[in-house]
C-alpha cells in the first residue's frame, strides 16, 4: 500500500494537509461538512475515522466544476 493511501490522518490532518502542505485554498469547514456528507469517506479503524491523503486529494478534484457558470437571476431585484 502507498503510503498516499494509508488511512491514518483524522479529520484536522487532513485539512492541514490539504491546506498547508498542498497549499489548496479549503477551509476547515468544508472539510467538516464534506465529512458529514459523506463527499469523503472515512476508514473505521479501532473506533476512529481516518482518511487518507488520496481520500482528501479525490475529494478536491470531485469538486471540479463542468460546463459554463452561469450566477443565478437574482427575481427580487428585478420586481418577480
Amino acid at each position: 500500500m502507498d503510503d498516499d493511501e494509508k488511512p491514518t490522518l483524522n479529520e484536522q490532518e487532513l485539512y492541514e494537509y490539504l491546506h498547508y502542505d498542498e497549499g489548496l485554498p479549503v477551509t476547515r469547514r468544508a472539510i467538516k461538512y464534506a465529512v458529514l456528507r459523506r463527499e469523503i469517506q472515512p476508514t473505521r479503524l479501532g473506533g476512529g475515522n481516518f482518511y487518507s491523503k488520496r481520500d482528501g486529494l479525490e475529494w478536491v478534484k470531485s469538486r471540479k466544476q463542468t460546463g459554463v457558470y452561469r450566477a443565478p437571476e437574482n427575481r427580487a431585484a428585478v420586481g418577480e
